[in-house]
């Protein structure tokens, strides 16, 4: 009958051996997947490798960059109280000119108040993924370092346009009006904030840049020794 012999030939259907066992076949898998793991693990290891390589001279790179606005920053920071003393000294001829009172001639008040501050390394690694191979600490001290670098521009874009307008007192302070008077005013009121929030955060950029593993540098003496002089004025 039809059934029996579809049972019978049930009866004769066998699994697949392998050639060798199956122990004999574990065993090759076995040692194929730990194959595949230990290659796995070695392309692991050899892209570490390279990223550590990769982080270190980023790294190096960055310390460069930094050294030269910290020059600035330095130079900023020692700055501060010279370029306070020179608005001081710039409010009394504004003052005297309001009042008519006898004023002496003007020379040159702009005083040195910065350099350019460049962060093009640090932009391009940002467009790379260098920086996400980086440690929490290090990461955030280059992020907080680099924003306020931005911020510092930005204030000394605004210190440049004050003393812009400080510039008109030059020469003849007597020749003034009453709006010229007031907008020196008003600009030296502003350069007063600019150079204190501008020293605040370049102390704050040179203990960031520190702990990044960069040495403060010094003032430049010459650049103080100019910025800290009196006004010339002449009779």
């Amino acid at each position: 009958m039809l059934s029996d012999r579809l049972g019978e030939s049930a009866m004769h259907i066998h699994l697949p051996k392998p050639l060798h066992g199956w122990r004999e076949f574990v065993g090759e898998v076995g040692v194929i997947v730990l194959g595949v793991l230990i290659a796995i693990g070695f392309e692991q290891i050899v892209e570490q490798i390279h990223w550590a390589g990769e982080v270190r001279s980023a790294r190096s790179a960055l310390r460069g960059e930094m050294q030269q606005p910290d020059r600035v920053f330095a130079y900023r920071v020692a700055a501060q109280p010279c370029i306070a003393r020179r608005l001081e000294e710039i409010n009394k001829l504004v003052e005297q000119a309001a009042k008519h009172a006898p004023v002496p001639r003007v020379g040159s008040l702009i005083p040195d108040i910065g350099n350019a501050l460049n962060d093009n390394v640090w932009e391009t690694y940002r467009a790379s993924q260098t920086l996400a191979h980086f440690d929490d600490e290090d990461l955030g001290l280059l992020g907080i370092y680099y924003t306020q670098l931005g911020n510092i521009r930005r204030f000394e874009g605004e210190e440049n346009r004050d003393w812009g307008v400080i510039k008109v007192l030059e020469g003849d302070p007597s020749r003034l009006g009453p709006e010229d008077i007031a907008g020196i005013r008003v600009a030296i009121q502003n350069a007063r904030f600019d150079n204190s929030i501008i020293a605040s955060i370049a102390a704050d950029e040179l203990d960031y840049s520190r702990r990044f593993g960069v040495s403060p540098p010094k003032a430049n003496s010459s650049r103080l020794k100019e910025v800290c002089a009196p006004l010339r004025v002449t009779a």
